[in-house]
């Protein structure tokens, strides 16, 4: 039975602990998180393939190389990206305070940056502010980490799904945070996820990357791969279940790709200076490859994404994206477009349709724009948002 998204949070998980605060990198608002799971029994992540990749993740893909990671450190405001061997120092410094705390080995302990690049972390504030954080670290207080690593987003994205697989109640649950330089190369966007399922961490590495594709690898709002973006998940170890059971294991499977869509979407719904949740679904594709491909090209399309903001049924935008890569497979005399149920395309030519209809429905929080190839059997479904002008107002200010 699924729990309402927002109204548990992952301390809502037996034996996982998390919270945050102010520690000064921002003016005002939460900086510093931490998620501690004591038992931990796996750990796994995915993270940016940008080639300026963050000292942090280079830190964090280390440890994880080594052995189970039980917590994470999380600071907003400042990415600490492209801060050489001094930033590196720092991330690791970063985890050598936060395992005096919680009693771990450093090489427990992860480390996370979003925000502002090219500045070295103001290691006086994250120091205090550790100190404080973590005085007591068995705080449940999830929706305080959730808000604590958000940057220019505008609420906090939070899922706690469960599910009966076989005698066990196994859970999913997760928070995120994305609204700008969001695009498909691995996570785009910082996550972290934990279930209660014992579950290997070569398993889980499996899961979490089959995952990660057709979740936040389909979800873009401005096409730039951040340097700091990373997924990772944590076992808690507390229910076994039979992953040698093929149905059992598309059980766990349904249930972590449906907590990841679920947080993708909120990250494609907030969007800097988004007004719209955009949907693009690709039907009948020649292969799933080239679905994926496709739905992200129309997604990605500022004339698309414009087109959407300002409620003009311009079907001539999506065929247009839809069929601008040379390698896809595509016969323009077979296509149909439809903007929600209303089709305004068919067998490659304009139909008649109700203009003010299609106007109406564009109008919506939540855009809907299918795009049926008539190929083959593969379909795919992209995530993404209108553009704004309030995105030009955001990222001019944003320094």
């Amino acid at each position: 039975m699924d729990e309402d998204v927002v109204a548990k949070t992952i301390t809502d998980i037996e034996g996982v602990y998390a919270s945050g605060l102010h520690c000064g990198i921002k003016p005002r608002k939460k900086d510093l998180a931490y998620i501690y799971i004591p038992t931990a029994c796996a750990s796994a992540a995915v993270f940016t393939r940008n080639k300026f990749v963050a000292p942090c993740l280079t830190y964090t893909r280390k440890m994880l190389s080594k052995n189970t990671v039980k917590a994470i450190i999380i600071n907003s405001g400042n990415a600490n990206a492209l801060t050489g061997d001094e930033g590196y120092k720092n991330a690791k410094q970063t985890a050598k305070w936060a395992a005096s705390y919680l009693n771990l080995k450093q090489s427990e302990i992860a480390v996370a940056s979003t925000g502002i690049i090219g500045v070295q972390l103001p290691m006086e504030k994250i120091e205090s502010g550790l100190a404080r954080l973590l005085e007591t670290p068995f705080k449940q207080e999830g929706h305080i980490a959730a808000e604590a690593i958000l940057t220019t987003d505008t609420f906090t994205k939070e899922v706690y799904f469960e599910e009966k697989i076989g005698k066990k109640t196994i859970v999913v649950a997760g928070i995120s945070k994305g609204s700008g330089m969001i695009a498909p190369n691995m996570g785009t966007t910082l996550t972290y996820l934990v279930t209660n399922a014992r579950i290997e961490t070569d398993e889980l590495k499996k899961f979490l990357v089959d995952a990660i594709d057709d979740s936040f690898n389909m979800t873009t709002v401005d096409s730039d791969t951040s340097t700091n973006d990373m997924a990772m998940i944590f076992s808690t170890g507390e229910r076994k279940f039979q992953l040698t059971s093929k149905e059992e294991r598309d059980l766990f499977k349904a249930l972590l790709l449906k907590a990841c869509i679920e947080l993708a979407k909120m990250v494609a719904r907030d969007g800097e200076g988004a007004f719209r949740l955009l949907e693009v679904v690709v039907k009948k594709a020649a292969n799933i490859g080239e679905a994926k491909q496709i739905a992200l090209d129309i997604a990605n399309s500022p004339l698309v994404k414009t087109a959407i903001h300002g409620a003009d049924p311009n079907w001539g935008r999506v065929v247009a994206a839809a069929g601008k890569n040379p390698k896809n497979k595509l016969n323009p005399e077979k296509v149909d477009v439809f903007f929600g149920n209303i089709q305004v395309m068919a067998a490659g030519a304009v139909i008649p349709f109700e203009r003010e209809d299609v106007i109406t429905y564009l109008k919506q929080d939540f855009v809907q724009v299918t795009v049926d190839l008539n190929l083959g059997t593969s379909a795919a479904t992209a995530w993404g948002c209108d553009l704004s002008k309030g995105y030009i107002d955001i990222n001019t200010r944003y320094t």
